[in-house]
């Protein structure tokens, strides 16, 4: 993935994080704040840079297309792992999934990431998104029913 692509990819993922919302959460795409919009994913402009510099960030491409992506970066220091491939997010073209596009990119950030020192992968599943679990099975991961704890440590409203 380089910073040429980035456009492309922007698109294509909120175009995919729309399809996610229509389908699990009752408010529509509009009604969330433009601030809200304009930081989520991994492509906003908050976001990209270090999966760009990571080198385990890639895009489907194809005469100058982008047909899919994987976000992902290494961490140090995780669960006893010194060096583990954190990967965030990934992404078909709808039209387009199916076709393995989705296998090669995950193929080939583990890859990278292995080449880089890595010791193990972690990627984000959505539990019902039932291809995605499919795929990384498929490529060897070990999947539970584990669930993540996530707080906004920003949030006015917390009181610690």
């Amino acid at each position: 993935m380089k910073l040429k692509d980035l456009k492309k990819v922007r698109e294509l993922e909120i175009e995919l994080i729309k399809e996610y919302f229509s389908s699990t959460l009752e408010n529509k795409w509009e009604e969330f704040p433009e601030e809200w919009r304009d930081n989520l994913g991994a492509s906003s402009r908050n976001h990209f840079q270090p999966y760009l510099d990571s080198g385990l960030s890639f895009v489907a491409e194809e005469d100058g297309e982008i047909y899919g992506f994987i976000f992902a970066q290494m961490l140090h220091h995780i669960a006893d792992c010194s060096n583990l491939v954190w990967i965030e997010n990934m992404g078909v073209d709808p039209m387009l999934r199916r076709n393995e596009i989705g296998y090669r990119l995950l193929r080939e950030t583990l890859r990278a990431g292995r080449a880089q020192g890595a010791e193990v992968a972690h990627s984000m599943i959505q539990p019902d998104n039932a291809p995605s679990i499919m795929l990384h099975k498929k490529i060897g991961f070990f999947i539970d029913n584990r669930k993540v704890a996530l707080i906004d440590l920003k949030d006015p409203k917390l009181t610690l």
